[in-house]
């Protein structure tokens, strides 16, 4: 029975008897059964575990300088700066002194006891938070440095950090716990499987959001740094953050919107990540023409729109078009039945070749000049064509610059724009 004792002794436990073995060594031994001798043990495991500290501390600084000193320049200041914020050397270093100053104070107050009980039942709890801290501050220090990975781009690294994390706070609850109780893991789970369905019931919310969170990284529907739109939560920036509950957006306006998960899979938004993927972004917008401009080219118009390089080709081939269909009408036909160019119809050609020739527009993509139904603001003109400008700024600049050509050549083909129905007298 006494050596199926030792053999299910607390490996913490050891430590102490191993202290005590090696002070021994050196002729120095404690009664048990004297305070004196415990009070003397206490005061040189301190000591001991104090050392260590220092050691273990002075070792983790210059491993932790050198993996600095060797890693990528692009994250060394996230790196040293998470390490200084975190304390991770400190973190790391306390764990073995703890737990040889928890060895100690199990065998100066035994477990059998109700007080040693109370102060293990402490201590298992201390060891959990030391560890998980430790555990934490780790993961925090490789999610800056699996961030700047290229792999790790599209990957939601805040949410599986936070898995992780929520992880081992349920395993570290439940290992100290059992060992508090002195009972099995296992047992412990079938006890709370009876207060399952009311905990679910209650954190109804947080669970559905942490499953929304598994399906965004699941399904890498948003990654940090897209731009995403939301309307009908007045969102429209850049993910900071992603989380297993929560989306961190910074809006183009610098507020900033906390969504939850569960919003990103239940309602419909935009990811503009396509955009930057494909180098390009699309442009469709309408100029609205009066139609009492739109007539038939005149022959002084034809010979001044002869002139443009982008339009030579065009009318030459329009005008022979023409002029076969018009040798099939018999000869007294009346002028009005002949087919003719419009000043629209050139310039609709004139904005497409223009689009064509553009260093901005995409020529392997679509490029539309259409017609679209006519209303009060006038005949709509929609330019339909992609830009290898995505960043905000390019493109709109971009686009200004095509629409202010289009815009300033309309005169050329005797073409106005509708005025304003405020302007109209």
């Amino acid at each position: 029975m006494e050596n199926e004792q030792v053999v299910t002794e607390p490996v913490v436990e050891h430590l102490g008897h191993f202290l005590i073995d090696v002070l021994s060594l050196f002729s120095i031994t404690f009664d048990r059964s004297s305070f004196i001798a415990d009070i003397g043990l206490f005061v040189v495991t301190s000591l001991v575990a104090t050392f260590t500290y220092l050691v273990v501390r002075h070792f983790m600084r210059k491993f932790i300088r050198k993996f600095i000193h060797t890693s990528s320049q692009s994250y060394n200041a996230k790196t040293k700066l998470t390490i200084k914020r975190k304390h991770l050397p400190e973190k790391v270093s306390v764990l073995l002194p703890y737990y040889l100053f928890m060895s100690t104070i199990e065998l100066i107050v035994p477990r059998t006891t109700i007080p040693g009980q109370l102060i293990d039942g402490v201590l298992e709890i201390g060891a959990a938070v030391l560890v998980l801290r430790t555990l934490f501050a780790v993961f925090d220090l490789l999610l800056i440095v699996v961030a700047n990975k290229h792999f790790a781009h599209r990957l939601p690294l805040h949410g599986i950090v936070q898995f992780f994390k929520l992880s081992f706070v349920a395993l570290a609850a439940l290992i100290t716990t059992s060992h508090i109780l002195d009972r099995t893991p296992i047992y412990l789970i079938s006890g709370v499987s009876v207060m399952a369905g009311m905990l679910a019931f209650i954190m109804k919310d947080t669970i559905l959001g942490f499953i929304a969170g598994i399906q965004l990284a699941a399904n890498k529907m948003i990654s940090t740094g897209e731009w995403i739109q939301l309307d009908n939560h007045k969102v429209d920036g850049t993910v900071q953050e992603v989380t297993l509950t929560t989306v961190k957006v910074k809006n183009w306006d610098n507020t900033i919107a906390m969504i939850p998960s569960q919003t990103l899979v239940s309602e419909p938004f935009i990811n503009w990540y396509g955009v930057d993927e494909t180098g390009a972004r699309r442009i469709k917008r309408a100029i609205f023409i009066d139609a009492e401009t739109i007539n038939f080219v005149d022959a002084d118009m034809l010979e001044h729109m002869g002139k443009f390089r982008l339009l030579k080709s065009y009318i030459d081939r329009k005008q022979q078009e023409i002029e076969e269909y018009n040798h099939t009408l018999p000869h007294d036909a009346d002028p009005i039945n002949f087919r003719r160019l419009t000043n629209l119809g050139c310039f609709r050609e004139y904005i497409a070749s223009y689009l064509a020739t553009h260093p901005a527009v995409i020529k392997d993509l679509t490029i539309v000049v259409r017609q679209l139904e006519s209303n009060r603001f006038g005949l709509p003109i929609e330019v339909y064509c992609y830009v290898n400008k995505t960043n905000i700024k390019d493109y709109e600049r971009a686009q200004a610059d095509l629409f202010d050509h289009i815009y300033s050549i309309m005169k050329e083909f005797n073409l106005k724009t509708v005025k304003p129905i405020s302007a109209i007298h």
